[in-house]
């Protein structure tokens, strides 16, 4: 007696070749070994697996990573508060007087807060009606020195005219200034019209000296950096009734 079933399933005799048995499909079905498109498909998946390890696990990061930084809502507000505050700063008509070599902004009020040796605060009343020439130095500006004295002998051929020279020292340390001021006014007598102060508040020039031309009217007329100019005095002259 056969072991299989004898049932044969066959095409026409043309296609002979293609005949097949149900048993034999039968017998391949009941076969335990695993079907051959998994045992092809099994590399590719190990393969896969080992370059691209995080699709197949949620396996956390480790311990002390550091996960890469994002811009957020903050940074953007600081950033643009400082760019704000940089604009402000290009468009403050006073720190364009101190510090625009082209002197951008003129004619513009000037400004300033500033006190005496003997500690009073200057009133910019104190200048009314008056011609200014008004100089920003520093103990530490040799150029600085040398035109004090300059600055003295020229207000002395102005003393029957409304002009003034205001010396404006920008040390940071205060000390420095009185100590300096206190010997010169020792060795020459300040002329009339000479006020001597020291810088409280507001900007402060980039480069020194710097000289203002003020009108009496209190408008900056001219802006010079560096030594002054011999048409400093002109611009004075010019400025009086």
């Amino acid at each position: 007696m056969p072991l299989t079933s004898s049932h044969t399933t066959c095409l026409p005799l043309s296609s002979a070749a293609s005949c097949s048995s149900a048993s034999s499909r039968t017998a391949l079905r009941a076969s335990p070994t695993r079907p051959l498109r998994a045992r092809l498909m099994l590399p590719a998946w190990i393969a896969l697996a080992s370059l691209h390890p995080s699709a197949f696990s949620q396996t956390p990061p480790p311990a002390g990573a550091v996960a890469p930084s994002k811009p957020t809502a903050t940074l953007h507000a600081k950033a643009s508060s400082t760019a704000s505050a940089a604009n402000a700063s290009a468009n403050d008509p006073a720190q364009l007087l101190m510090n625009s070599p082209t002197g951008a902004g003129l004619p513009s009020n000037w400004q300033l807060q500033a006190s005496k040796l003997s500690g009073e605060a200057f009133a910019p009343s104190e200048l009314k009606g008056r011609v200014a020439v008004v100089f920003y130095w520093s103990t530490a500006c040799a150029v600085c020195r040398d035109t004090l004295a300059e600055l003295r002998n020229n207000l002395e051929g102005w003393r029957k005219k409304p002009v003034s020279v205001v010396q404006v020292n920008v040390d940071k340390q205060a000390e420095d200034w009185r100590s300096y001021e206190q010997i010169r006014n020792v060795m020459h007598k300040p002329p009339p019209g000479l006020l001597s102060l020291r810088l409280d508040a507001g900007p402060s020039p980039a480069r020194l000296p710097l000289t203002l031309v003020v009108d009496a009217q209190n408008r900056v007329v001219r802006r010079y950096e560096g030594r002054v100019a011999p048409e400093a005095w002109n611009d004075v002259a010019d400025l009086l009734p």
